[in-house]
């Protein structure tokens, strides 16, 4: 990491796997309250941070290290501060896992994933529709990689989206009730190009909570594609 910004370090303290997100989330703004309250950093600069950090904790903690959401974790990571911009220091990312997994494995997955920091946090999400309702409503998977990470149930209204699903990466959102303008193009091309303004706009749920969501959804195209 540079030098020459502010430092500090978050910690989630003990907590299941599955409320990581929501635990760091709450610790990264509780502890830059004062600044955003003065107007040195905005409620979108620190969130976007965090949205950073949960891509890649994902990453290691979901897809590497496969851990269930009951298992229990305690992760630390430094920051510092430039400007505006919130930069992690992932090279002194420290993750524990109270799971039968040899800390030298975890390590070595933590390396490994470093190494590859910026494909994994900017990889490219990827809209796919698997299906109808019976009122002609579309669904929309969302994957990151080889994982599936959200569900969109699309309504079409004149050149609008009206859309509400969930999303569990880049962080645990329920989508209520959100409209995009269709512009007279394909509704996966917007979609795709719309994915952060719509997590931006969700609500912040637990990650079961998101993935009762994404259950519920799965469960009318499983009855009702066609």
């Amino acid at each position: 990491m540079e030098n020459g910004g502010e430092r500090g370090e978050v910690r989630s303290g003990l907590t299941i796997a599955g409320a990581y997100a929501d635990k760091l989330r709450k610790a990264l703004f509780a502890q830059f309250a004062e600044k955003v309250k003065s107007g040195e950093l905005s409620k979108e600069d620190v969130a976007r941070a965090s949205r950073e950090l949960n891509t890649f904790l994902y990453h290691i903690l979901v897809e590497k290290l496969k851990l269930d959401k009951l298992d229990v974790v305690r992760i630390n990571i430094k920051y510092e501060v430039y400007g505006r911009e919130l930069r992690w220091d992932y090279d002194n990312l420290r993750i524990e896992a109270y799971k039968r997994i040899p800390k030298e494995k975890i390590d070595e997955v933590v390396a490994e994933a470093v190494r590859h920091v910026k494909e994994i946090i900017e990889g490219r999400l990827i809209v796919e529709e698997i299906g109808k309702t019976l009122t002609g409503d579309s669904l929309y998977k969302i994957r990151l990689g080889d994982l599936d990470v959200g569900l969109l149930e699309a309504i079409k209204l004149d050149d609008e989206l009206l859309l509400k699903g969930a999303f569990i990466s880049p962080e645990p959102v329920m989508v209520e009730k959100i409209r995009i303008e269709l512009y007279g193009r394909d509704p996966i091309e917007i979609l795709t190009e719309k994915l952060s303004e719509i997590i931006n706009k969700s609500r912040k749920v637990s990650r079961e909570e998101a993935e009762e969501a994404i259950k519920a959804l799965l469960s009318i195209v499983k009855t009702f594609a066609r």
